[in-house]
């Protein structure tokens, strides 16, 4: 059963500070805003894509959708980008229930957080489970997952 632990380690191995919130339960980022009485530009998710040299997570605001284009460009990666299968999020993210991925904890794939993100004092993303998130600091997100920043939403 999924929980906030791998998560949690991540964070608390890293020394990040971070606040634990529980919610109801929500399946979309901006679901869990209106939960949590937030903005749902104060609130993230993490998207998973393959590319050909392994799993990338992209870190982009509730409310926004990725580009896939732009995405394609910033990493070079041409047609062998795609959005991971619910198959495989669950054979390589066991540890977090489907959807519920967050930006570290469980393997340590590269990230890319969009600018919108790491340009919040604060942010909000699910902690692995559709019942609790975390807040932490935008720049401690990029640093601890040692992220690139990138214009990665639709326009």
């Amino acid at each position: 059963m999924p929980d906030v632990g791998a998560l949690t380690a991540a964070l608390d191995s890293r020394g990040v500070e971070y606040e634990l919130l529980e919610h109801e339960r929500t399946e979309r980022a901006a679901d869990e805003a209106t939960a949590l009485g937030l903005r749902s530009d104060e609130v993230a998710k993490t998207i998973v894509v393959s590319t050909k040299g392994g799993n990338v997570r992209v870190v982009v605001p509730a409310a926004e959708r990725i580009d896939m284009h732009k995405l394609r460009e910033f990493l070079a990666a041409g047609k062998e980008l795609h959005l991971l299968t619910e198959e495989a999020l669950e054979a390589g993210y066991p540890g977090f229930e489907l959807g519920a991925v967050p930006p570290l904890g469980g393997p340590d794939d590269p990230v890319i957080v969009d600018r919108r993100v790491a340009e919040l004092d604060r942010v909000v993303f699910e902690a692995g489970t559709h019942d609790s998130s975390v807040r932490v600091a935008a720049a401690d997100l990029v640093s601890v997952t040692g992220a690139r920043v990138a214009d990665v939403c639709a326009d």
